[in-house]
């Protein structure tokens, strides 16, 4: 545990430790804390997902309970799930400190360049890229407000071939860090929560939501092939699997780039409510 005057951060390598510490936060605010709750409790299932995670609590001077927990899952960037000034400042420091080379940092637009400021001077290092994300969440029942030829089926073990090509060309497309596809969707059929729009037996979308923390679900992963494009299939799969988890009792949210006015006009269409901005940063040599 290292002491920046007025803070201190705690560095874990254990998820469960992590989504101790942080059990709390995440039922304070459990829409700013789900990618940091899902990918955990991804971990504690199956700790060869990611090489040396890494999660850091940062606590006021002389106290016990933290006030954020940040997550670092290489070669993904650092992820801050809320912003806490101060807090955010002494984790850069001990970072930049420490010589750890991050590729960049993502979480709300002040927590990403708060920590971009306190970081990037001492390690020689810039902005090389900026993604604006915006963050939505579904405060009343969803509504698809246009016919869509087809209807929703949930995919089990037998489309794992199909959701793998899926989620390699996803990834691909949105210029993600490569992943292991079929571990990915073997990771997803498990939880039980992929949806594909099927039109005549045939499967011309899909999205999955996340395990339940706090009562909330993300739903992501959404992909249509370019060949069955404008024909409404993925708002009909964000629709009904976002239906499906509101009837569970689960309150839905979502991430989508803001520089794609389609995506965010189709799930405002769907009862999507923004309610925040989030910023992707990525890092690189001056």
């Amino acid at each position: 545990m290292a002491d920046g005057g007025q803070w201190q951060v705690r560095r874990v390598t254990d998820p469960r430790t992590a989504r101790q510490l942080a059990s709390g936060l995440v039922a304070a605010d459990p829409i700013a804390y789900s990618v940091f709750s899902t990918v955990t409790d991804s971990l504690i299932r199956d700790p060869s997902r990611y090489a040396d995670p890494l999660w850091f609590a940062i606590s006021p001077s002389g106290g016990s309970l933290p006030v954020l927990v940040g997550m670092l899952t290489p070669p993904h960037p650092l992820h801050l799930p809320v912003s806490i000034s101060g807090a955010v400042t002494a984790l850069a420091e001990q970072l930049a400190g420490e010589g750890v080379d991050l590729p960049g940092v993502s979480g709300p637009q002040e927590a990403a360049l708060e920590f971009a400021d306190g970081y990037l001077p001492p390690m020689g290092k810039r902005i090389t890229g900026r993604e604006g994300i915006g963050v939505y969440d579904l405060p009343v029942p969803v509504e698809l407000p246009w016919l869509v030829a087809g209807d929703h089926r949930r995919a089990d073990a037998s489309h794992l071939s199909l959701v793998s090509s899926w989620v390699d060309a996803f990834m691909e497309e949105t210029g993600s860090p490569a992943v292991d596809a079929e571990a990915t969707a073997r990771r997803q059929l498990a939880v039980g929560n992929v949806s594909l729009w099927v039109v005549a037996d045939r499967p011309v979308a899909m999205c999955w939501a996340s395990a339940p923390f706090g009562g909330v679900v993300r739903v992501s992963g959404v992909y249509t092939p370019r060949a069955e494009r404008g024909q409404g299939y993925a708002s009909a799969v964000v629709a009904a699997a976002s239906r499906q988890q509101q009837e569970l009792g689960h309150t839905c949210m979502l991430y989508t780039e803001l520089a794609n006015p389609t995506a965010n006009k189709i799930y405002r269409a769907l009862g999507y409510r923004y309610i925040g901005n989030d910023l992707r940063l990525k890092f690189g040599r001056l």
